[in-house]
């Protein structure tokens, strides 16, 4: 992964997370496949996380899952964000869902 990939925690992200990412200069867009309940580990209060993300920048959308690690399972480039994203994002939607079967 590159080094923006590198910095996501070595765990599935919290929904808080995501929303942080979401508002992060390094993404357009960043999206959960999934979300899981779950508690958290020190607290035992209750979160939200997810294991599965779309992550999307002017120049490409990337497929990831968490699985021991955070992998890229699709990356697709993209010239032309305004028309090529939402294709993008759906092939790497598919390509996380087929990951896990």
């Amino acid at each position: 992964m590159d080094g923006t990939l590198d910095s996501l925690p070595d765990r599935p992200l919290r929904e808080r997370e995501v929303t942080g990412l979401n508002h992060a200069d390094a993404f357009e867009l960043v999206v959960p496949v999934n979300r899981e309940e779950a508690v958290e580990a020190d607290t035992q209060e209750p979160v939200v996380v997810t294991e599965q993300l779309i992550l999307g920048t002017d120049g490409w959308v990337k497929g990831l899952v968490y699985d021991d690690g955070w992998q890229v399972v699709e990356s697709v480039a993209i010239d032309d964000p305004d028309e090529e994203r939402f294709d993008a994002m759906r092939e790497c939607e598919s390509a996380v869902a087929e990951y896990g079967q």
